[in-house]
């Protein structure tokens, strides 16, 4: 195998077709460390893997509708599954290529709720918080990661592997502007401004509560894409 440093990374990335990679190692991170040994427990990299979904799909989003009423936005789900599933391609493929070398390795798939304990809402992994320590971005307000190039539009999976993988820089600046945009516009008002030391305050029965209703949302990831998008062509972000 090629050596496992970021030019390796760069070409999995064009061979598999995903706009963004990168590397967390479990020795950065306790709590990265203490979820990945659940499913590995001699895990030593996560390798994260992330595609954009398409600003004009997202622009359809709308926050609510009429009990039987269709609405553009509902393109969105589709649009998010087709992507889940490059994305899972994505990470089996790295899975077999690390298999083949004697790396044991467990691919964590792209899908909403997936490996969630229902209970308390609670993933056994954050794809968000691994991709934050991989370099793809800071977490914002709405809990979303909000990547450099594009905004919150990302949807991610991982892969833990037993091989020793260079880490990607963490990002140098937060990208989330705390302009409580997401706050304002959650028709569940599921998102509150956060605490002390806290990145971002979820209710996240209130959010799952509207959307078993029928509702489509995502409202906070199209507002949010909004002001980043308006920041970019101003040179701020």
């Amino acid at each position: 195998m090629e050596i496992l440093d970021h030019d390796f990374l760069q070409g999995m990335k064009k061979k598999l077709e995903v706009d963004l990679i990168g590397v967390a190692s479990v020795e950065k991170s306790k709590d990265l460390k203490d979820r990945a040994t659940v499913f590995l427990p001699t895990v030593k990299s996560v390798l994260v893997v992330g595609k954009e979904t398409y600003q004009e799909v997202v622009a359809l989003v709308e926050p609510s509708k009429r009990a039987g009423e269709a609405e553009p936005g509902e393109v969105f789900s589709a649009h998010a599954d087709y992507v889940n599933s490059r994305l899972n391609r994505a990470v089996h493929e790295l899975a077999d290529l690390f298999h083949k070398e004697g790396y044991r390795s467990v691919p964590l798939p792209a899908a909403i709720g997936v490996i969630t304990d229902q209970r308390f809402l609670t993933a056994l992994f954050s794809y968000k918080h691994a991709a934050e320590l991989a370099g793809m971005g800071t977490i914002g307000r709405h809990s979303l990661l909000i990547n450099p190039e594009f905004g919150p539009r990302i949807r991610l999976a991982c892969l833990l592997t037993e091989a020793v993988l260079e880490p990607s820089p963490r990002a140098q600046k937060d990208y989330c502007t705390n302009c409580d945009a997401c706050i304002r516009v959650c028709p569940a008002q599921a998102i509150q401004a956060p605490g002390s030391g806290q990145a971002y305050s979820i209710n996240k029965f209130a959010c799952r509560a509207y959307r078993q209703v029928g509702q489509v949302c995502s409202v906070c990831l199209k507002v949010c894409d909004q002001v980043t998008t308006a920041l970019k062509r101003k040179g701020k972000q």
